[in-house]
């Protein structure tokens, strides 16, 4: 992807927003004590976030972390992840920390080199709470071998899904939503593959979406494609998968031009949207972690680690 590429709204995002094809990536969920000074967090983000070559590092910020480093705004709808329950028993726990830091690359060498580079400038500032490595596969395809992200937005319609429109406080920028999910892949692989396409509401090995009675309302499409008031909910995904033999799944990431598009799919995946029907990829998934952040343009960016506090 080039510049000309890019809308004039996508242009004012960190790079990594929509930096591709994205292959491996690895992500720090951070707590800010509250007796180390913006002064030192500044000082920390500016040598964390200095250019590293073959890597994309953005960072973004909890709510309660953007109004200590900047009291004179933040956007509209910012708030912090708290526990959802479902109606059926299904939970969504909330870890939310205060700094987000979202590495990605081609070569898993050079995103290391990242990693260590932004651990080196935090370290002393920062405690790591959770650390989660990701990769793409062939096909990009998720562990239980659906594709995944297919359903984002396309070209210049990104940045309408992804970015707070211009006018707005915080334009550029974009309400972000993390979420580990831990897949139990044993009991899915039970699952016939017809049944497995009832769960997700695709077809594995082509990607075709169901349609008509075919498509359960149970499904993972059917509860997370929402229109409110004819308005397509539609957010930008760059999530990976995570794990090793044991501990494996989804590390989920959603952009939003607001706050509610992502509230929405999750309240709607937990069943509490009325009609009574959970997701059932929640049968073979669990959310072990959860948090909002706001992930600001680069240029807000830069003004809140250049500006002087007394």
């Amino acid at each position: 992807m080039t510049v000309s590429d890019l809308t004039p709204l996508m242009a004012m995002a960190q790079s990594a927003l929509y930096a591709e094809p994205n292959r491996h990536a690895h992500y720090l969920e951070c707590t800010w004590p509250v007796d180390q000074p913006v002064s030192a967090l500044q000082e920390a983000l500016q040598h964390a976030l200095q250019p590293c070559a073959g890597v994309h590092i953005a960072v973004a910020f909890s709510l309660t972390t953007w109004q200590r480093l900047n009291p004179n705004w933040q956007p509209a709808s910012l708030r912090e992840f708290v526990t959802l329950q479902g109606v059926n028993g299904e939970t969504m726990p909330s870890t939310q920390a205060d700094v987000w830091f979202w590495l990605h690359g081609d070569d898993r060498g050079d995103v290391m080199a990242g990693v260590l580079q932004v651990h080196h400038a935090i370290r002393d500032v920062l405690l790591t709470q959770r650390e989660v490595s990701g990769f793409k596969n062939r096909e990009a395809r998720d562990l239980t071998g659906f594709v995944d992200g297919t359903a984002n937005p396309k070209l210049d319609k990104r940045g309408d899904a992804a970015q707070i429109p211009i006018g707005q406080e915080g334009a550029g920028g974009s309400y972000v939503l993390t979420q580990q999910w831990r897949h139990r892949l044993s009991a899915f692989q039970q699952l016939t593959e017809d049944e497995q396409a009832q769960v997700i509401g695709r077809t594995k090995q082509d990607n075709i979406e169901l349609t008509g009675d075919a498509m359960p309302p149970t499904s993972h499409v059917s509860r997370t494609d929402v229109k409110l008031d004819g308005v397509a909910q539609k957010i930008w995904r760059r999530s990976t998968p995570y794990g090793g033999a044991e501990d494996h799944g989804l590390y989920f990431i959603g952009f939003a031009c607001e706050l509610n598009r992502l509230d929405i799919q999750l309240q709607r995946m937990l069943g509490n949207t009325g009609d009574g029907y959970s997701d059932h990829l929640m049968r073979y998934s669990q959310a072990v972690s959860g948090a909002y952040w706001f992930m600001p343009a680069q240029v807000d960016l830069n003004a809140i680690l250049s500006q002087s506090f007394v």
